[in-house]
């Protein structure tokens, strides 16, 4: 596995689930023109309408999580770079200590050197606990998607019983619910598949803290 920066694997996350808003919002599209199709169908398609309320209120969960995550990458990102300081700071203050072991005034460091190793392990503790968060929300709004297809199931029958007229138009709004759900799936797995890379910092953090 590529050892990444942690900032460059944040922005991965977030452009995937950049992907992941531009087809939310397709399938308000979606369920815009399902309305007026069933509309149109009138009493036969009476079952259609309040199943496309279903959908607005998934893309509504998608933007909302995927908003919610890109800040906690950022997040994740910002941490990252100022334990990597922290650590830098740590690492020459041990140098010093190590180099100059004989020195007279070397314990007049250690009240900083202290200062230094507590804002480390605050830092360590504050992006590990970050970290696992935003797996938690990546696979929550994973598993959230998958309503999706219970969704398109529910219209598919819906548009089995509607006017012969409109059943295939309805059945291919049921499709295209599926297709989009999954492409949004595919982009929030790869976003799951790119945090194993925080999982495996994450390992490393926990066992130095």
């Amino acid at each position: 596995m590529d050892n990444k920066p942690v900032f460059v694997i944040a922005a991965e996350v977030a452009a995937e689930l950049n992907q992941s808003v531009l087809i939310a919002k397709k399938l308000l599209l979606v369920a815009s023109n399902a309305r007026a199709l069933a509309l149109r169908a009138g009493e036969s398609a009476a079952g259609f309408r309040p199943i496309t309320d279903s959908i607005d209120d998934l893309v509504r969960v998608t933007l909302e999580a995927s908003h919610t995550i890109n800040l906690k990458a950022q997040r994740i990102s910002q941490l990252a770079t100022a334990r990597t300081r922290a650590r830098a700071a740590l690492e020459r203050f041990e140098n010093v200590y190590i180099q100059a072991h004989n020195a007279r005034h070397l314990h007049s460091l250690d009240v900083v050197h202290h200062q230094n190793q507590e804002e480390y392990s605050k830092l360590s503790h504050s992006f590990y606990s970050e970290a696992q968060n935003l797996h938690e929300l990546l696979q929550t709004l994973y598993d959230n998607l998958r309503i999706a297809q219970i969704i398109s199931i529910m219209l598919s029958v819906e548009a089995s019983q509607a006017d012969e007229r409109y059943q295939a138009q309805l059945q291919s709004i049921a499709n295209n619910v599926a297709e989009l759900a999954k492409e949004i799936q595919a982009h929030v797995m790869l976003s799951l598949k790119t945090f194993s890379l925080f999982a495996q910092v994450n390992y490393a953090i926990k066992n130095t803290i």
